[in-house]
């Protein structure tokens, strides 16, 4: 402002020629100090609309990370649920996989007694078998059928065949039949029965109690 007021008081003492480009020289000032003028006034307005530009710009960053960091502590989530259901499905298969070996197991050791069991039982029947054969080689009459079953035993008894070995001998007649048999055994050797006779009578008796399915009250023979 100093450089017009000073160039129009030199205006007044130069010639026209020189008035002339000296009003053109102000022109050109005038133009320049309207440009800043106006550079002033729009350099604050575009600096805001950059600020606002700039504000918007790090809002939707931040959004888009939020939602970046949300999205990923779902994928977390659903893979830590995933996990975690594989990992209880893995137990629950475990646990079934030992519950059905140690019903294998068991099932296999119920087998094992089982056939065990079976052996021994035929091992005791061979046993018995061969003992009650090895009786009845030494006193034939205990498979003599002209006899009934008590006058064999009286008729071994006699022949010196002791109790436990016809006891021997019974244990290999049919479980049924050699609780009867045994009573028979015993009542002969405890009335010391040495009378062949007296078979029937003994035989009748425990036939019955047999027939019946009751046991017999102990007689003296």
């Amino acid at each position: 402002m100093k450089l017009t007021r000073t160039l129009i008081v030199a205006g007044a003492f130069v010639s026209p020629v020189a008035h002339a480009q000296i009003n053109q020289i102000l022109g050109v000032i005038h133009s320049a100090q309207s440009a800043a003028t106006q550079a002033a006034r729009v350099l604050p307005q575009q600096s805001g609309q950059d600020s606002m530009q700039d504000d918007r710009r790090l809002a939707a960053q931040a959004q888009a990370d939020q939602a970046a960091r949300q999205n990923q502590a779902q994928q977390q989530e659903q893979s830590d649920n995933a996990a975690y259901r594989a990992l209880r499905e893995q137990r629950a298969a475990a646990g079934r996989q030992r519950a059905q070996q140690a019903v294998a197991d068991q099932d296999a050791a119920d087998i094992a007694k089982y056939k065990a069991s079976q052996q021994r039982g035929q091992q005791e029947a061979r046993a018995q078998s061969d003992q009650a054969m090895k009786v009845a080689a030494a006193c034939p009459a205990l498979v003599d059928e002209k006899y009934n079953v008590a006058e064999r035993f009286i008729r071994c008894r006699n022949q010196g065949i002791s109790m436990p070995q016809q006891m021997a001998f019974v244990g290999a007649m049919p479980i049924l039949a050699q609780a009867y048999m045994a009573s028979m055994v015993q009542d002969i050797y405890e009335d010391n029965v040495t009378s062949p006779a007296k078979g029937k009578a003994i035989t009748d008796y425990y036939d019955g109690c047999y027939r019946r399915g009751t046991p017999c009250v102990r007689r003296r023979w």
